[in-house]
């Protein structure tokens, strides 16, 4: 074995423990774990009052045809702008220069990265999907075919977005700008993901704009493995769109990977002890 390839093993490893010790720290800070119930307890009201609706037309529960896009935009929301703020808060506060000066220290920060926000998004999941079996109807129906279905897409979902976060938080130099801006995105793309109502019933240049996110392909897949058959109805073209939603998540997933490792290389090479000096400067004239 390799002298590189043994170095990129204990980046990796390294990484991998990094991101279970900040997610075990997570959720046994009582700020972050308020966060992650509150958020929860939100979702999870959006649903109960909606539980006793149907989609004009079917007998589908409102709730039911809801919890699909509203599990896609966690995962878009942790997986991207998360991401994205947690890599411009370490950028800001020296924490990348620090790694840059390991040997894969980078390495080691991508995986764990990607290893915390996987498991800040199921640990999420968990604290809706289990009460939401308890009250919305026909969540069981399609069995544990449809849930190794939804798992499949959930996963497909976090490689398409994953190298999203990296990249925002590679181009955007401050937390606060990605606040700024990811807030005003993310605002849009919830209200044209089809998640509180069907695409299929909105305006044509609102239908266009939506599938070109992945909260909607995401919320689409969500729904095919997750909602009965006669469901597809209310969708675009009457259908599912199987197809069409894995290889809309791989697209994704390709050009992000392609995308964010230069990103990240260039990123890290500018980084230095001048340019974080200027950016705490800038933040201490701020406060």
């Amino acid at each position: 074995m390799s002298t590189n390839t043994v170095a990129v093993r204990c980046s990796v490893s390294c990484g991998l423990r990094r991101g279970r010790t900040e997610f075990t720290n997570s959720v046994r800070s009582a700020t972050d774990l308020a966060y992650y119930v509150i958020v929860s307890l939100i979702v999870l009201l959006v649903l109960w009052l909606n539980r006793s609706d149907t989609l004009p037309g079917t007998t589908v529960p409102v709730a039911l045809f809801m919890l699909p896009g509203l599990l896609a935009l966690q995962v878009v929301f942790s997986g991207a702008y998360g991401l994205a703020t947690q890599l411009a808060t370490e950028r800001e506060d020296g924490t990348l220069l620090r790694l840059k000066s390991v040997p894969g220290g980078m390495t080691g920060y991508v995986c764990g990265q990607m290893l915390r926000t996987t498991l800040e998004i199921g640990f999420s999941m968990a604290i809706v999907l289990i009460p939401a079996f308890f009250f919305i109807p026909g969540l069981t129906a399609n069995g544990i075919g449809g849930w190794m279905e939804a798992i499949g897409f959930l996963l497909l979902g976090l490689l398409a977005v994953l190298p999203l976060g990296f990249v925002i938080g590679s181009v955007f130099k401050s937390p606060r700008m990605v606040g700024g801006w990811g807030m005003l995105v993310m605002g849009a793309i919830v209200w044209v993901s089809g998640i509180f109502y069907p695409l299929a019933q909105m305006a044509g240049w609102a239908q266009a704009l939506g599938q070109l996110t992945p909260v909607y392909w995401l919320g689409l897949g969500l729904r095919a493995a997750l909602l009965p058959e006669s469901a597809a109805a209310v969708e675009i073209d009457g259908s599912w769109r199987t197809l069409a939603t894995l290889v809309v998540l791989l697209a994704w997933a390709i050009v992000g990977f392609l995308v964010a490792p230069p990103l990240l290389r260039r990123m890290a090479r500018r980084e230095s002890g001048s340019s974080v000096a200027a950016r705490r400067e800038k933040a201490l004239q701020r406060v």
